[in-house]
């Protein structure tokens, strides 16, 4: 269980929360050791939870919420460690349902340095799925929630896995890039958690 304050806070005030599919996520989760699993900042699920508290704070929906909790279990680009296979993707969208598991299956399959500098552009033209090496070309919709779940990940992962750790340059380097194609929500709850950690700092 994440023992993260914030996160625990910021989980249990959103509203409108799918408990249920919540709970099946974190019972998949669980049963395939993500509590176990190290990660940059202590524990996996503690990470998983905390991206999906962020998210949350930031008036994501539910499936962009619960895609956060999600978005390791075929592993990433970043983070090599898989809690289940590509075979098992039916697995995953019984428990989350398809909507979440395409989001967490377009996360996981982003080949970052072909992807990175075309959102640093401000728009993705092609994306390419590190595991087919197919280039697809993303909705624009697609493009808003996988930005969204970048920042929100990526900002756990920048300041040690709480609002009070400075925002390093790179994560701000990384929003100045990408913020235009994230949600209007997410650009307002990002620009205010580093203004809390200048604040705190």
């Amino acid at each position: 269980m994440c023992t993260d304050s914030w996160c625990e806070s910021n989980v249990a005030a959103a509203g409108c929360i799918d408990h249920v599919r919540r709970t099946q996520a974190l019972r998949v989760l669980r049963d395939r050791g993500a509590a176990e699993i190290e990660h940059v900042n202590g524990r996996l699920l503690d990470h998983l939870e905390r991206t999906e508290g962020r998210l949350r704070s930031w008036g994501c929906s539910e499936t962009v919420s619960v895609a956060g909790l999600c978005h390791a279990a075929y592993g990433t680009d970043g983070f090599a460690t898989a809690l289940m296979g590509l075979d098992e993707r039916n697995l995953l969208s019984a428990a989350v349902g398809r909507d979440v598991e395409a989001l967490v299956y377009l996360y996981a399959s982003c080949d970052r340095g072909f992807v990175y500098p075309s959102l640093a552009k401000g728009a993705v033209f092609c994306f390419r799925d590190r595991y087919t090496t197919q280039v697809l070309s993303p909705s624009d919709r697609q493009i808003q929630d996988f930005v969204d779940l970048t920042l929100a990940n990526e900002g756990d992962v920048g300041t040690g896995g709480s609002r009070t750790g400075d925002a390093p340059g790179w994560l701000i380097s990384m929003y100045d890039q990408f913020h235009s194609l994230a949600s209007d929500s997410v650009q307002h709850g990002f620009r205010r958690d580093v203004e809390r950690q200048r604040a705190v700092g």
